[in-house]
């Protein structure tokens, strides 16, 4: 992510159209983390800093994201984890959904 930081203040004429690269960017980055956690919840305990930034980062910049946050933090305390890893996967998938095409 810093990398292209860096690389996108190097442009000269710069635009909005840089900045929605990086937003894009960063939405795809936080999606990442949260469906890695939802494929790992079933050995480890993934509740982490990390994570809890990428839901932060969700509920900041797409509608409907404090609900479906709340939805994935319930689905990874589920004490069975069967149903933990289904239900955090799928509430993934619909965080996914819901930051629009290309995520």
């Amino acid at each position: 992510m810093t990398e292209m930081k860096k690389q996108l203040s190097n442009v000269a004429f710069g635009g909005s159209w840089s900045e929605e690269i990086l937003n894009t960017s960063e939405l795809l980055d936080a999606l990442d983390v949260i469906a890695q956690a939802a494929d790992d919840c079933v050995e480890r305990d993934v509740r982490s800093a990390a994570l809890e930034a990428a839901l932060t980062r969700i509920q900041a910049k797409v509608g409907k994201g404090t609900e479906l946050c709340d939805q994935f933090r319930r689905a990874i305390a589920e004490p069975n984890h069967g149903l933990r890893m289904q239900n955090a996967q799928q509430a993934a998938r619909r965080l996914r959904l819901w930051c629009g095409p290309g995520s």
